[in-house]
Order: structure tokens, then sequence, then C-alpha cells
């Protein structure tokens, strides 16, 4: 079974920008990607000078992949050339997932995005500190709107976030927030649900220095 893995890329627009422009680039070409192999979903998310409380006008689109193959094929040589053509190559930021849950409005359809960023601590043990960040998952996602969300970790940094889908306004608690243009989902029903460390692999299980073969250095 292959991880989950999130991804997003920022591309930030003068403040002057038409975002009419976005809008329309997503209403022709979003549709693209709603049978694409390995994603699960695929938030077109925008940010916009004065709405939200943002400051700037933002493209941020937001994935979530279910097959590693999938997300490789559309960043190298894939639809993301599209991207590069018009705007340069961003940036794509990249995260493990460790946590995707249903909200009470998943049937419905999500209009908003809210994202919320922490780093863990240097002095935190990691362990907890994700476990913590998890039940928080959890706990946001019980509100009314809540369509879905996931929590990821970039253990290069040790930057830790929360996406989460709304089918009202993004609550305050989620920092940046974020309107959806489209939503592709091709293979939502493969995300796994719930936590994603729980159960170790067969291979871990199996691997020199596991429970059955002693302590290992890693």
């Amino acid at each position: 079974m292959y991880g989950m893995h999130a991804m997003q890329y920022e591309i930030t627009l003068p403040a002057d920008y038409d975002m009419g422009i976005i809008r329309e680039r997503v209403a022709t070409r979003g549709h693209l990607l709603d049978d694409f192999g390995g994603l699960g979903l695929k938030v077109y998310g925008i940010r916009e000078r004065g709405v939200d409380g943002s400051t700037l006008n933002q493209y941020s689109p937001f994935y979530l992949w279910h097959d590693e193959a999938g997300m490789n094929t559309f960043l190298f040589g894939g639809p993301f050339s599209g991207i590069v053509e018009s705007f340069g190559r961003p940036a794509v930021q990249h995260w493990t997932v460790l946590g995707f849950e249903e909200g009470p409005a998943f049937g419905a359809h999500p209009v908003a995005a809210g994202k919320h960023v922490v780093s863990i601590p240097a002095e935190a043990d990691p362990v907890a500190f994700l476990g913590e960040a998890l039940d928080g998952l959890h706990e946001h996602l019980r509100q009314d709107g809540a369509h879905s969300g996931a929590l990821a970790v970039d253990p290069r940094t040790w930057q830790v976030v929360r996406y989460s889908l709304w089918t009202g306004e993004a609550p305050e608690s989620d920092e940046v927030r974020y309107r959806i243009l489209h939503l592709s989902s091709p293979h939502l029903e493969k995300l796994r649900r719930g936590r994603q460390w729980d159960q170790p692999s067969s291979a871990a299980n199996n691997a020199p220095g596991s429970a059955s073969g002693g302590p290992a250095g890693h």
C-alpha cells in the first residue's frame, strides 16, 4: 500500500491582478484532472486581497495523492507543465499525510478551505505532538459544515499542516482561508481514513531490528 502525500504550490500574484483570469483558467481547465490517476482530490483554491483576511492575491492548489506514481506523473511531464508555462516553476511544498477524516458535511459540495500551520518545537516529543494534532483534527472536523480534512507533516522542517474543506465559511482558527473554484476528486474513496501510522507495515515488522529481530539503528 502506498502512503498518502499532500502537495501544494502557492502562486502569489500582483495586488492589482485580475483574479477573473484565474477563475476562467479553472473553469476551462479544472475538469482535466477529474479522472487523473492516483489523485484523491485537488482543491483549486484562491486567496483574494481583502477577502477572508487575505493581504494578497494567490492561486494555491492543494492535492492529496493516494499513489506516489500519480503524483510523479503529474509533476514530471504531466499537467504541471501548464503551470510552469504560465507562471514559471513554483516551489512545490510536500508533506506526508498522517491522518484524513470526513466531517459531517462530507456528502455536500465544499466552497471554502482552511489551513493551519505549526512547527513542532525542538524540545517536543514529535510522536506525542502529532498524536495531539491528530486529536485536534478530529475535533476540528466535528464542526457543522466540515467536509473533510487532512493532517500532514514535513519531517525535514517538522512543519505540521492541517488542511480542511468546508461547505460554508472556513473557521477563523484556520489562519489561511481559501475560496474553492473547483474540486477534482477522482479517487476520493481511495484516501485511507483515520490515522496513517497506527498499523506498522509487514515490511517494517519483518525488517532487521524489528520486534522479532532486535534493536536497529536508523
